[in-house]
C-alpha cells in the first residue's frame, strides 16, 4: 500500500496549486484519521458535498476533539483535511463544493488505525521533499551534529520553502515558519531528529507523538471535559518505523513486523458519533426502538465503549446493585442513565457517572425510564404505577439508595432520567 500511496501522490509539491499541503497541527495525523472516517461514512456513491456536510462536521469535530460549542475555526479541520486529500489525489473536486473519492482503498487504509494515518502524512511529506529537492538537505540536517550547522540548514530549508510554496505570501511570518516546522516534526518523529519550535529553534529532544497530534490537552477544550485520546498512549512507533523503513534515514531492519494497535475507545466513540448524526438510520424508528437499536449496535460493533464504561464503574463504585445489594460481579450490568442515543456528547457514553452497576432485574426496570427512576435530589426510588402494583417490585416503593451515589455528577444525568420518567408515564 505504501508504494501505491507514493504513486498516487506522484506530483506532491509546495508549488502545487490544487488542494493544500499540510501546514500545522490542523493537519495532525489524528485529524486526518477522524475526518477521513467522517468522509467515508457520509459519502454517497463516493461523492460528498462539503457544504451540505458543514453543520454535521462541526458537531462531529466539537465532540471528537472536545471543543467548546461554537468554537471558531472548528470547521477548518474538515476543510483542511479535504484540501490535503485533494492535494494528495485521493479525492478530486467535481465542482465548487462536491468531491469524488477516487482512491477509496487509500482512504480506508488511513482509517484502519491511527498509525496508518501518520504513515500517510509521512509519505506526503517525504514525496514533497523529494519532488522539491529538499530531501538531501533534510538528510544533511539529520546527519550533522553541530548546532550552528543544523541552524544553517534549517534556514536554508526555510528560504526554499518560501520560494517554492504557493501558500506563503510573506516570508518571516509565523505561519510560513509553521509550514516548515510541522513538516520537520512529521519527518522527525520516525527519524529521531531534533524537535523544532514555532520560531524554528532547535531543541535537544526529539518529537514525541503528542507533538504531531492535535487532540492533546490544552487545545480549545473546556476544563471539565477530558480529551478522548487513548490512542496517544498506545501508538505503536515500532509499527510505523518498520513500515517506513525504506523511506527513512535510519535503518529499522532489526524491527520485527508487528501489527498496529487498533482497539481504541476514541475510534469507537467516533463511530458512535457518526451513527448518532445519521438521520437516515432512525428515520422509521420510534424513540424507544431508536434507543434499543443504538444500544445493541454499539454493544455488538463497538464493545470497547461498553467495556470502558463498565471499567469506570467497577473502579469507582461498590460492586453491588444500589437497588437490592446483588453482588455477583460477573452478572452485574453497567446500566446507562442517559442512553447512547441521547448522548449528544459521546463523553457521556463512557462517563461512569452516567450509570450504575445493577443486577439484570433492576437494569431492565430502570432502562429507558419506563418503570423506575431515582430522584436526583434525594435518591428516592420512584416506580411506575404498573411496577408499584407488581408483587415483585412493590417493596421498593418509598425506599432510597445511598446518597453517595448521587452526591456527584450523577445528579446531572438522573435529572434527565427523572424528566424522561415523567414524560413516559404521562405525569404532569
Amino acid at each position: 500500500m505504501l508504494n501505491k500511496i507514493l504513486q498516487v501522490i506522484y506530483d506532491a509539491s509546495l508549488s502545487k496549486n490544487k488542494g493544500r499541503y499540510l501546514s500545522d497541527k490542523s493537519y495532525g495525523f489524528d485529524v486526518v484519521y477522524f475526518i477521513s472516517k467522517f468522509i467515508l461514512y457520509n459519502r454517497k456513491n463516493n461523492i460528498f458535498d462539503r457544504r451540505e456536510l458543514r453543520q454535521k462536521a462541526i458537531s462531529y469535530i466539537e465532540d471528537i476533539f472536545q471543543l467548546t460549542t461554537g468554537t471558531a475555526g472548528a470547521i477548518n479541520y474538515f476543510i483542511e483535511v479535504t484540501n490535503l486529500l485533494e492535494f494528495s489525489n485521493i479525492i478530486i473536486k467535481v465542482n465548487r463544493n462536491k468531491y469524488k473519492i477516487v482512491q477509496e482503498d487509500i482512504l480506508k487504509y488511513i482509517t484502519e488505525n491511527f498509525e496508518n494515518a501518520y504513515i500517510f502524512l509521512y509519505l506526503v511529506t517525504y514525496k514533497t521533499f523529494k519532488n522539491d529537492m529538499l530531501w538531501d538537505d533534510y538528510v544533511s540536517y539529520c546527519m550533522v551534529n553541530d548546532v550552528d550547522e543544523k541552524k544553517h540548514i534549517i534556514m536554508n530549508l526555510y528560504h526554499k520553502f518560501c520560494e517554492s510554496s504557493v501558500s506563503i505570501r510573506k516570508e518571516d511570518s509565523n505561519w510560513s515558519k509553521q509550514l516548515l516546522k510541522y513538516s520537520l516534526l512529521i519527518l522527525g518523529y520516525v527519524n529521531d531528529s531534533n524537535l523544532i519550535t514555532r520560531e524554528l529553534h532547535i531543541k535537544e529532544s526529539s518529537p514525541c507523538i503528542r507533538d504531531i497530534a492535535l487532540n492533546v490537552e490544552g487545545t480549545r477544550t473546556p476544563i471539565y471535559l477530558p480529551k478522548k485520546n487513548d490512542y496517544l498512549n498506545t501508538f505503536n512507533k515500532n509499527y510505523v518505523c518498520r513500515k517506513l523503513g525504506g523511506f527513512a534515514i535510519k535503518s529499522f531492519d532489526n524491527f520485527r513486523d508487528i501489527s498496529a494497535i487498533s482497539d481504541s475507545i476514541s475510534s469507537s466513540l467516533a463511530d458512535l458519533k457518526l451513527l448518532l448524526l445519521d438521520d437516515n438510520a432512525f428515520k422509521y424508528l420510534s424513540e424507544y426502538d431508536k434507543e434499543q437499536y443504538v444500544t445493541n449496535l454499539v454493544k455488538s460493533r463497538n464493545p470497547t465503549i461498553q467495556r470502558q464504561f463498565k471499567k469506570g464503574l467497577l473502579e469507582n463504585d461498590e460492586h453491588i446493585c444500589p437497588i437490592c445489594g446483588y453482588c455477583f460481579e460477573e452478572l452485574l450490568i453497567a446500566s446507562h442513565i442517559k442512553p447512547y442515543s441521547k448522548c449528544d456528547d459521546t463523553y457521556d457514553a463512557i462517563n461512569y457517572h452516567n450509570g450504575f452497576l445493577m443486577c439484570p432485574n433492576h437494569d431492565r426496570l430502570f432502562e429507558g425510564a419506563k418503570h423506575m427512576t431515582i430522584d436526583a435530589r434525594t435518591g428516592l426510588i420512584i416506580l411506575s404505577d404498573e411496577a408499584a402494583k407488581s408483587v415483585d417490585y412493590r417493596d421498593l416503593k418509598g425506599k432510597y439508595i445511598s446518597r453517595k451515589y448521587i452526591e456527584n455528577e450523577r445528579r446531572h444525568y438522573l435529572k434527565w432520567h427523572n424528566e424522561r420518567f415523567m414524560v413516559v408515564n404521562s405525569i404532569v
